[in-house]
């Protein structure tokens, strides 16, 4: 099983959003170990809400091998890139933790640390929408490794 880490400043509100998590977690089980952490935002000034939810974020992403921020400069690929870049991952032995930022995204001395930033598109979308989506993806990828007929 292999360990993944989804951190998200935020909870999902709306129960559609809530019951599609719940749907691709378990559609995920049989390929990952997918584990879920809700941070609570800041409050106050962006910049002094953004450095303090980094000094929270920070221990968890340090934790793994291989943390990846989801921002909108980000690196954009489609679905297969996405498997192979996760395949490689995975025969390297790395562990993964995927970052959502908060309403205000991440802190700019935080986006220079992390190496690895994901775009999940162009547009922007709510929050809740691109955590159902990231895990969508993940999903879409591990049936791309394992040659399953989901990816069309």
């Amino acid at each position: 099983m292999y360990p993944i880490s989804l951190i998200a400043f935020g909870r999902l509100r709306l129960d559609p959003c809530r019951d599609l998590e719940r749907h691709y977690l378990d559609m995920l089980r049989p390929y990952a170990r997918l584990e879920v952490t809700e941070l609570t935002e800041g409050k106050g000034d962006p910049a002094r809400q953004l450095r303090e939810e980094a000094e929270r974020l920070r221990p968890k992403l340090k934790a793994v091998k291989c943390p990846v921020l989801l921002t909108p400069e980000g690196k954009l690929r489609d679905s297969e890139a996405l498997a192979k870049w996760l395949g490689e991952r995975m025969d390297r032995g790395d562990s993964l933790a995927f970052a959502l930022g908060s309403s205000h995204g991440f802190d700019p001395g935080l986006k220079a640390e992390i190496r690895e930033q994901l775009s999940l598109s162009p547009l922007t979308f709510p929050h809740e929408l691109s955590r159902v989506m990231l895990l969508e993806q993940l999903y879409r990828a591990f049936t791309i490794l394992r040659g399953k007929e989901y990816h069309k």
